[in-house]
């Protein structure tokens, strides 16, 4: 049997986009998908197995970067070393969303998050995405994407759009996922009714400094915002994309539009539950698929609880 490795080149959510592109393979040439993720002691993916990408494991290996349909036909046989987030369509399409029943968190992480909602109970809840980091902010004052591949969103967006929320339900609260400490958001966690996970994160990525680093264990936060029915996210993040459109229940995301302003922090809504990647990364940068919302957000329903009956 072929051996297909996936080691941490990336985030944990673009090594997940990489599975649906790892099961076309197996599908279709048979391959032994190996993961080398120290995050699967937090959760595990059926017909996978957990192992070390070693120099023996990597001589020879094919390098699958960028998988067309012409590139897909030639790997029967081959020892591979996926690092694609994407691939051919025609076969990706129809077995996505087959991934997410894959994956299952361990049980006493599901039981930290199940009992981190339990107190909200039937209170409206919306989940926030701060991805910092590896994504920067260009001009703080302006949410810009000209020049820049990963624009991260300003601090002073959130805490607008929170206060818009609350202003139509006050009964709302907020549900905080972000790189770094929750803590260090400090216009937030003050201002508005905050929860986050008890879940401490004992990950260390190498070759990233604090880039990839939360000191709330980053694959229970995901799943954590998956529960939420609605999301403040970062366009273009993969992190957003598999808490709101793949993992838990559909969520319609809240994203700020290029060019707004603390004065006018512009929003719009993307609801694109079981698309990939790709069309998420695409409304974040073309505006496809966004639909701009009004300075108050009317018309746009927030009273619903978070759901944890799928985890």
């Amino acid at each position: 049997m072929p051996k297909l490795y996936i080691e941490e080149f990336v985030g944990i959510t673009n090594r997940l986009e990489t599975l649906p592109l790892a099961f076309a393979i197996r599908k279709q040439y048979g391959h032994d998908i190996i993961l080398d993720w120290r995050e699967l002691d937090s959760f595990s993916i059926d017909e996978t197995r957990r192992g070390k990408v070693t120099v023996f494991s990597k001589m020879g290996a094919g390098r699958v970067r960028n998988c067309d349909q012409a590139i897909f036909d030639t790997l029967r046989g081959k020892k591979l070393l996926l690092r694609s987030l994407d691939g051919p369509s025609e076969l990706l399409d129809q077995i996505y969303m087959d991934i997410p029943s894959k994956i299952h968190l361990k049980a006493h992480i599901a039981t930290e998050i199940r009992n981190t909602f339990a107190p909200i109970g039937e209170r409206p809840v919306v989940g926030v995405h701060i991805r910092h980091g590896d994504f920067q902010i260009t001009n703080p004052d302006i949410y810009s994407i000209d020049g820049v591949e990963w624009p991260a969103v300003p601090i002073w967006w959130y805490e607008k759009i929170m206060a818009k929320i609350v202003e139509r339900d006050r009964d709302v609260c907020f549900f905080l996922s972000c790189t770094g400490d929750p803590e260090a958001h400090g216009s937030l966690t003050k201002n508005f009714d905050i929860v986050t996970l008890p879940v401490e994160s004992h990950y260390t990525y190498k070759n990233s400094s604090n880039d990839h680093r939360s000191s709330v264990n980053p694959v229970a936060d995901l799943f954590g915002l998956a529960c939420c029915p609605v999301v403040l996210a970062t366009p273009i993040s993969g992190y957003s994309h598999w808490a709101a459109n793949v993992l838990g229940i559909p969520a319609s995301c809240i994203v700020p539009l290029p060019g707004a302003t603390p004065d006018n922090p512009h929003a719009g809504i993307v609801s694109i539950y079981g698309s990939r990647l790709p069309r998420w990364r695409a409304a974040g940068r073309t505006g496809s698929d966004v639909t701009p919302l009004d300075m108050d957000l009317t018309g746009f329903p927030l009273g619903a609880p978070v759901d944890v009956s799928w985890l």
